[in-house]
């Protein structure tokens, strides 16, 4: 005899006015973006997720809009659009292409206050589909000032005005996006907190680490000299929270050079290093036949023989 409770369980499953599905129904899952250096692709399960919302947040000068220019490029790649909307004026079209953007695929809007802003988003969210947008990205949280403070006179400053307004705006985000198809990368900055916290202070409040499915902390560890001049530093990007997989409280370091952003090449090579495909012994690197002096001779060598760099590409996978 059936047991009832099998009958029941049925019901709910054939039952359209419940909405249950399966938890292995194709609709719960989600593609991703992926950054294109192994390290970061590793740390964050295969890249950026699609239909989540993922927040990039740092001090100044690391690499956030880097890291979600880079995210936009590869999915240019794929044939999918752009949308960036930039709060803080700071939307730069020189560098954008010479990070790899393809601007006459991406649309930038730079809203007069926080109400636009969200507005715009659930706009480009709910046409994301239709006209194919693989990304959208938010630069930055810390510029979302609601209209009520805009009207003001200079120096009008309601307690907690900026966490009270991203709080309300980020929940009604969600129902759109769920449906969007494409990533939503939001920025932001850490502030100075008089008291300890368990995370860095933001402007925007805990509430946008609680919507986010993955937060992403950027910092700078070190730098990169060449002649005794600074063109770059190591960005160590640590996955501080994942509800998308990836590696929980894990980190990854990049070079990161100021006249190009991150450092394909080198990255490889640390990577190789570290696997102990690559050989070192005080200054020379050997890999296979190949021996080099240094690390610049070494990419000297890769530079001028593509397949090397492809035979250290399969022997990284």
């Amino acid at each position: 005899m059936k047991d009832k409770s099998d009958e029941v369980w049925a019901n709910l499953k054939s039952d359209k006015k419940t909405g249950f599905a399966l938890g292995s129904d194709p609709k719960f899952a989600y593609q991703r973006i992926e950054f294109g250096i192994p390290v970061l692709d590793k740390l964050t399960g295969g890249g950026i997720p699609k239909e989540r919302l993922t927040l990039i947040y740092g001090p100044t000068n690391v690499g956030k809009s880097y890291l979600a220019t880079q995210v936009a490029v590869n999915a240019q790649s794929n044939n999918e659009k752009v949308v960036w909307i930039d709060t803080e004026l700071s939307w730069d079209m020189a560098w954008q292409e010479k990070c790899g953007l393809q601007l006459d695929n991406a649309l930038v809007k730079q809203p007069d206050t926080g109400e636009e802003a969200f507005e715009i988003l659930r706009t480009m969210l709910n046409a994301a589909k239709e006209a194919n947008i693989g990304v959208i990205v938010l630069d930055s949280v810390a510029g979302l000032v609601p209209s009520q403070v805009m009207d003001e006179e200079f120096g009008f400053n309601p307690v907690a005005w900026a966490a009270r307004f991203v709080n309300n705006s980020l929940p009604r985000l969600l129902p759109s996006l769920k449906e969007s198809g494409c990533a939503l990368i939001m920025i932001n900055q850490v502030r100075s907190s008089l008291a300890p916290t368990a995370l860095d202070a933001m402007p925007g409040g805990l509430g946008q680490t609680f919507f986010s499915h993955s937060l992403l902390q950027v910092r700078r560890r070190g730098w990169i000299e060449e002649n005794k001049q600074r063109v770059g530093f190591d960005m160590e990007v640590r996955m501080r929270k994942s509800k998308i997989g990836g590696e929980h409280w894990g980190s990854a370091i990049v070079p990161f050079r100021v006249d190009g952003g991150i450092d394909r090449l080198e990255s490889f090579i640390r990577d190789g290093i570290e696997a102990d495909i690559i050989k070192r012994a005080g200054a020379w690197y050997t890999f296979g036949d190949t021996k080099s002096m240094g690390m610049n001779g070494l990419k000297t060598a890769f530079n001028e023989d593509p397949n090397l760099l492809s035979e250290l590409q399969k022997a990284l996978v």
